[in-house]
């Protein structure tokens, strides 16, 4: 009898630590320091319940600069930022559906490169995340439900046509590339772009298809995409060199345009800049009108 109480005690336990299908793997990857700032650590984990359409993520780092904003970037996206406490240490913490304060998360961390980048736009601490081992070589594949409009599983792109089901290319099912039956509103997408990621308007479904990243609902004016970092602005600098131009005394050559530039609001001020209200640098907004203003 004890015998059996104690294999049956056993079972139980090896079943409480066995990784349930329903809960979704939690994937952990170090990251590392560039060598802007050495003494950097962090660390980023991310839990995917593909099969529910529910994601957390969480970036955490220390020895970093106190009281400072990085930015959180995933595959050249950034989807948040990470605020350092007195210590230098800080969290970031993201979901979907988005919970509390949680930022929002749109997109499916595994597999991708993660980034945490500072006021300058340096990255600080980098890596790219394991993938989860499960779901390697699978497809999205589309499956017609009476509920939900369309359902979506990771497997094999044979076994998606064997079951009347449409490959949406390989990838998770995090965020749903499935049409549901209730059309949401458009959101906005960032797809990846050989000139930086571009922002469409488009569903939800859309976005997770084409592998872009959801910054969730909103316009793309301003353009949630640009990699502009926290902290800075559009700068105009005068360009004290000139044009080689010819002034109102002989020989003095002309002020030539102001430059823009994007530097810190700091650095600005130190050029003798002016921070101008544009999202960024082209069209050049320091073009001065005749009265001499910017156009911006």
């Amino acid at each position: 009898m004890l015998r059996i109480l104690g294999c049956t005690t056993l079972v139980l336990a090896v079943v409480a630590l066995a990784p349930s299908a329903a809960s979704g793997r939690a994937v952990k990857q170090s990251l590392r320091p560039t060598g802007v700032d050495p003494n950097a650590q962090g660390v980023a984990m991310a839990s995917i319940h593909a099969k529910r359409n529910r994601g957390k993520f969480r970036v955490s780092g220390r020895n970093l600069k106190p009281g400072t904003t990085y930015g959180i970037s995933v595959a050249g996206v950034r989807i948040g930022t990470l605020t350092t406490r007195a210590t230098g240490s800080g969290a970031a913490r993201f979901s979907s559906p988005q919970h509390g304060s949680d930022q929002f998360l749109g997109v499916d961390p595994r597999g991708k490169k993660v980034e945490v980048s500072d006021d300058q736009g340096e990255d600080v601490l980098e890596n790219e995340m394991p993938d989860d081992g499960d779901d390697q070589g699978g497809v999205q594949c589309c499956l017609p439900d009476d509920d939900d409009g369309a359902e979506c599983e990771e497997t094999s792109a044979d076994e998606c046509t064997a079951k009347g089901g449409t490959n949406m290319g390989t990838g998770t099912c995090f965020p749903n590339p499935c049409s549901t039956a209730t059309p949401a509103p458009d959101i906005r997408c960032c797809l990846p772009d050989d000139d930086g990621p571009e922002c469409e308007e488009e569903s939800a479904a859309e976005c997770s298809a084409a592998g872009g990243v959801n910054m969730s609902a909103g316009s793309c004016d301003p353009n949630p995409c640009a990699p502009t970092p926290p902290g800075i602005v559009t700068c105009c600098v005068a360009d004290h060199e000139g044009d080689g131009g010819e002034g109102d005394d002989a020989g003095e050559p002309q002020p030539g345009p102001a430059e823009c530039e994007q530097l810190t609001t700091a650095d600005c001020a130190a050029e003798g800049g002016t921070v101008s209200s544009a999202a960024s640098c082209e069209p050049n907004p320091c073009v001065s009108s005749p009265s001499g203003a910017f156009l911006d």
